[in-house]
């Protein structure tokens, strides 16, 4: 008896102590994933890194896996210079493996032509634990504007 209620009683600690999610991290991790896009830095294997294996992005009414959506940055950047991303308004909710944002995503692309294409998306991504590491496991992106000047 004396056994059980020892095992009982590490479970128990086990889980008040263990580490949970918190909206700092989540915040955090969504900026990173934006900053290892940049396309001065970006490398796929880095981006790779913060996400799960089964990643999907749903933007521009098209479902991409990251393969898909690296294709699309490989050909994007023959025509852009720089990319610059301001994200703000999270809305966050944590559980104890998993977190869901929401945020608003304010992005400004200058491109080989002297332009600034500025957009503004409403976004939201899905994140889990994964062997102790929070990593994005879906996106939403729905454009709202997009102007050129």
């Amino acid at each position: 008896m004396k056994k059980l209620i020892l095992i009982i009683g590490f479970f128990i600690s086990t889980i008040l102590w263990a580490e949970t999610i918190t909206e700092q991290e989540v915040i955090a991790k969504v900026n990173q994933f934006f900053e290892l896009l940049d396309i001065e830095v970006y490398q796929k294997e880095k981006v790779q890194t913060i996400l799960t294996d089964d990643f999907q992005i749903f933007e521009m009414g098209k479902p991409w896996n990251m393969n898909e959506f690296d294709e699309f940055l490989q050909e994007a950047s023959k025509t852009t210079l720089t990319t610059d991303w301001v994200l703000s308004n999270f809305i966050v909710s944590i559980d104890e493996n998993s977190a869901h944002a929401s945020y608003i995503n304010d992005g400004v692309f200058k491109t080989i032509d002297n332009e600034s294409v500025i957009s503004n998306w409403l976004e939201s991504v899905y994140l889990v634990k994964e062997k102790g590491e929070l990593k994005l496991k879906f996106l939403q992106s729905d454009l709202v504007s997009r102007e050129t000047k």
